[in-house]
């Protein structure tokens, strides 16, 4: 399922606004069947989840035979990959491109370039994928393929940080800082954003940035219960290293402020999420 959630992110707002139609053909029931799966994939109902996305992939099958499409085949190729059959659909978003999406359609265009790198990442080609999320990141104007192509980036980045040398470590880090800077310039207000920061933040050993960040990511909303818990994990580890770190006075002023965060989350207790077991 690790692999699946790659695509947490995509696409599925797209696919509802850019039906066009309000009858019930096979493309609009795969893409309703797609938007179903990521909403559970998202709250970790994985049964339904894959259920939904065979649904989608069986509708989008008709779809394309019925009448071939770049957006039959981009719904196809992202089931597939949901469902990890990554050369399947490696092929359907290149039929997607070769049929053409046409003006207008940006969005449709960046959401299959999306799942075409993840369809890379799925079968080992991380170079190639890295390419395409980096231009994504550069030019996509879509916010969900760019959410996306950010997240992934930033986290194949940083799994091949630990075995580089210290130098192109830091050389590395601080591109990503570079580059997620520049993200929030854009959209300051998207909590992903944040949250990517401070995982980058915390691989740099900035705690308090990391710290800072991780508050701000929760407080504006994480795409996915996954996410979310990964976010509280980093601002935990954060929070009780600077409270071994601080002076007094600042660690008094952190603690006192922590606890009204946790508070206002309903946490059990300063460094307790509710989702975590005893």
């Amino acid at each position: 399922m690790n692999t699946r959630r790659r695509l947490a992110l995509i696409l599925a707002l797209a696919f509802v606004l850019a039906s066009a139609s309000a009858c019930l053909t096979h493309l609009s029931r795969a893409k309703r069947f797609y938007t179903d799966g990521q909403e559970q994939a998202r709250a970790f109902q994985t049964e339904r989840a894959v259920a939904s996305w065979k649904k989608a992939l069986d509708e989008s099958v008709r779809a394309c035979h019925r009448r071939p499409s770049a957006q039959s085949f981009t719904v196809r190729g992202l089931a597939e990959c949901d469902l990890g059959r990554f050369r399947e659909a490696e092929a359907s978003f290149l039929a997607a491109y070769g049929l053409g999406f046409g003006e207008g359609k940006t969005w449709a265009t960046d959401s299959a370039l999306a799942g075409l790198a993840a369809s890379f990442e799925g079968q080992g080609l991380e170079a190639a994928a890295l390419r395409i999320y980096a231009q994504l990141v550069d030019d996509s104007s879509f916010r969900p393929a760019l959410m996306l192509a950010a997240e992934r980036r930033t986290n194949l980045v940083l799994a091949r940080l630990s075995s580089a040398p210290a130098d192109e470590k830091s050389r590395t880090l601080a591109s990503l800082v570079k580059s997620l800077d520049r993200l929030l310039e854009r959209d300051f207000a998207c909590g992903l954003y944040h949250y990517l920061h401070a995982q980058v933040d915390g691989h740099l050993g900035d705690l308090r940035r990391s710290y800072e960040e991780a508050v701000m990511a929760k407080e504006l909303g994480l795409p996915s219960e996954k996410i979310g818990r990964d976010n509280d994990n980093e601002l935990v580890y954060c929070y009780l290293r600077l409270l071994g770190s601080l002076a007094e006075a600042e660690r008094d002023a952190l603690a006192a402020a922590q606890a009204r965060w946790a508070a206002k989350w309903g946490w059990r207790d300063d460094r307790t999420p509710a989702w975590k077991k005893e």
